[in-house]
């Protein structure tokens, strides 16, 4: 049977360099990962829109991941990586971080867990600040040969994780954002729609049971909280309304941890 997701039949269309915006946004608003699209004003999709159709950079990076990016996500069978891709962009320019470096490394922030050779893509293919953004947001290789490898690289991953965030500059904090708003977002939206007993069972899909997922969740905001600050008192931000924006992102993604907490303590 067809699913909502076919009917866009993004995968054939991308192929042939034939897709356009809409289908793009048709596809946010299937997967409704954070509920932006549909609440939100139209401005945000004017500016992605934009760039988009003006730079080529941003073409190639958003054709890479929908002809590269189609594993469906671990929880649901209806959603695939392109998604989160597109979303972490999408969010990007409802921030106003939209310069079209910004959205293309949003667009291509998991390009290091697909291809061994990623920076060598990213060298060959787009320019070095592109290259050092999503440099910035990488972690530790993700390989293991055991359950207790496994277990000990992601402890260490989420350390390290935690450390990095201590140096980054506004625009990496805010393509972290990104990245997690969509993921905290899309793990809310499909708790909600279930009862006190399927969100027990919801995280044997994940590689981390809820304990770790919400302690990974708080200890980031409170390292993404802090990092804010000093950059306020470094004048790391460019202007006054990058750091109005960010604050109004980084609250976005403390909203969702408090609900993921309230949801998981209410079954």
């Amino acid at each position: 049977m067809e699913n909502e997701f076919e009917k866009v039949d993004i995968h054939n269309k991308s192929s042939k360099g034939s897709i356009s915006q809409n289908d793009i946004f048709e596809i946010l608003k299937l997967a409704n990962l954070s509920k932006f699209v549909e609440s939100d004003t139209q401005i945000w999709k004017v500016r992605l829109n934009h760039i988009i159709d003006t730079d080529e950079k941003v073409k190639e990076a958003l054709m890479y991941i929908i002809d590269n990016y189609k594993k469906k996500r671990k929880n649901n069978p209806n959603k695939y990586g392109y998604m989160h891709c597109i979303e972490a962009a999408s969010l990007m320019a409802e921030y106003w971080f939209c310069e079209s470096d910004d959205i293309a490394a949003a667009l291509l922030h998991d390009v290091w867990e697909d291809i061994s050779d990623w920076e060598e893509y990213l060298k060959s293919t787009y320019n070095e600040n592109i290259v050092n953004l999503v440099r910035e947001l990488t972690e530790k290789d993700k390989s293991w040969d055991s359950i207790e490898q496994k277990k000990a690289s992601r402890e260490e991953r989420k350390l390290e994780e935690l450390e990095k965030v201590s140096h980054f500059s506004p625009k990496v904090l805010a393509l972290k954002l990104a990245d997690q708003t969509s993921n905290i977002a899309e793990t809310v939206s499909d708790l909600e729609k279930l009862s006190p007993e399927d969100r027990k069972n919801y995280w044997k899909w994940f590689n981390a049971g809820y304990d770790k997922q919400i302690w990974k969740y708080k200890a980031l905001s409170d390292a993404l909280y802090n990092r804010i600050q000093i950059c306020k008192n470094e004048n790391l931000f460019t202007n006054e309304n990058e750091e109005v924006e960010l604050n109004l992102f980084f609250e976005k993604f403390k909203n969702l941890v408090d609900t993921l907490d309230f949801l998981m303590k209410d079954e």
